[in-house]
């Protein structure tokens, strides 16, 4: 496994010991452990060397690729970071455990909306590196999921850490609103696949099977958060300016912002899709876990972490 000191990550691997798999983190010699859960065998290494990511895949029943970057400083960083390191991966996969099951989480991004194509550099890197499997022998599995939210994700965490101050920020536009899977559920899929021989060499989109809009997450999130939310809507370009903010705020401190003016056409966007079907009919994975529920564990992570940092 790729990304076992990630958000996605971490989950999945947790999952998959307490499954009764052996796992194998495959992590950069920088890469800090801290989210490696305990009873992960631990092989460091560099993406860009081939001989020891083909030993490190030796024997491998499955192989999950989650490692990526979400952010970046331009369209060449995350081309590097997503696209590149998925061929260097898939290739050692090939060279190492070609009869394994290969999944690689990649993002609703690469779909962008109404399916008709990225919005952001971000995007376009994870569709360059489904194109990557895609030319593949072998069986694979791509995994879109949407928005990924739960226990453990710094980059939600704000939203969070707001609704613990009573407040909650929209866009304005009664028509848009988003698809999203809870990360417990996402893992229990992903962990699911290895064993599925019916999910070979095809696109799965998990997610809770409907557009969520502003309002209907507001209320989600008050039950959640157990008191009202001041609900404050932000114009258009006002959250095109934010993204720019961060963007310039990143380049002026060295910083890449998951935040920025791509992220914000995304954030804008209408006619996002939740094709759930075929995960539903070819794995029999459904979102199980409700949205309130869902929301109220994330919302207890965030005060655990606000209490530790304060």
């Amino acid at each position: 496994m790729t990304g076992a000191t990630g958000f996605v990550g971490s989950h999945l691997a947790s999952v998959l010991l307490s499954g009764g798999w052996r796992v194998k983190a495959v992590v950069r010699a920088s890469s800090s452990p801290a989210r490696i859960p305990r009873g992960c065998a631990v092989e460091r290494t560099g993406f860009d060397e081939p001989a020891a990511l083909r030993s490190a895949m030796e024997g491998a029943d499955a192989v999950f690729h989650i490692a990526g970057a979400t952010s970046a400083r331009c369209q060449e960083e995350f081309d590097s970071a997503n696209a590149l390191v998925t061929r260097a991966v898939a290739g050692a996969w090939r060279d190492s455990a070609p009869s394994a099951p290969f999944m690689l989480v990649s993002s609703q991004s690469a779909a962008g909306p109404c399916g008709e194509g990225p919005l952001t550099p971000y995007g376009r890197s994870k569709l360059a590196a489904e194109a990557v499997l895609r030319r593949c022998d072998g069986e694979w599995v791509i995994i879109r999921p949407p928005a990924v939210f739960g226990p453990g994700d710094d980059a939600t965490s704000p939203i969070f850490r707001m609704a613990l101050k009573g407040l909650f920020f929209s866009p304005s536009g009664s028509g848009s609103g988003f698809s999203l899977v809870y990360v417990k559920d996402l893992a229990a899929l992903l962990a699911c696949l290895p064993d599925n021989a019916s999910a070979r060499r095809v696109t799965l989109e998990p997610s809770y099977g409907r557009i969520i809009g502003w309002k209907e997450f507001r209320r989600a999130l008050e039950v959640a958060a157990g008191r009202r939310l001041l609900h404050l809507v932000m114009p258009a370009p006002m959250v095109v300016a934010a993204g720019f903010l961060s963007e310039t705020a990143g380049a002026l401190t060295g910083r890449c912002p998951v935040f920025d003016r791509h992220k914000s056409r995304e954030f804008l966007a209408s006619g996002w899709t939740c094709n759930v079907e075929p995960v539903e009919r070819l794995t029999g994975w459904k979102a199980s876990t409700p949205l309130e529920e869902a929301l109220r564990e994330t919302v207890e992570w965030a005060r655990g972490a606000k209490r530790a940092g304060s």
